[in-house]
């Protein structure tokens, strides 16, 4: 096994005499480098494969639900008239006028506030 360090920052919180200060830590953790390792790690802190696993699944699952909850209040990288342009090629692919696709566009804009 072999012994790492990392850090992390973190910004002290409101209330004390240096708050709002960021501040840096390191910390050190331990990583297997096969699975008999693993397995040994495993047995000697008692913990449980199944549990491991579901842990972590739940972890990627909120953190995909999270992501996705948060994707439309991200602002697009995308300008607002490049977003018009293409709902309007879209509908000329669907077989509408341009013309017709613009008025359309343009009233669904309208209509939402854009």
């Amino acid at each position: 096994m072999q012994t790492k360090i990392a850090k992390f920052t973190f910004s002290v919180p409101e209330g004390h005499a240096q708050a709002g200060e960021k501040l840096e830590k390191s910390f050190e953790y331990t990583v297997c480098d096969n699975d008999a390792e693993a397995m040994t790690v495993i047995a000697d802190k008692k913990w449980s494969i199944v549990g491991m696993t579901n842990d972590i699944l739940k972890a990627n699952a909120r953190s995909n639900a999270y992501q996705a909850a948060l994707l439309p209040y991200r602002p697009s990288e995308v300008s607002q008239d490049d977003i018009k342009e293409r709902m309007i090629r879209d509908y000329i692919r669907l077989g509408v006028s341009e013309d017709t696709a613009r008025k359309q566009v343009e009233a669904l804009l309208a209509a939402s506030n854009y």
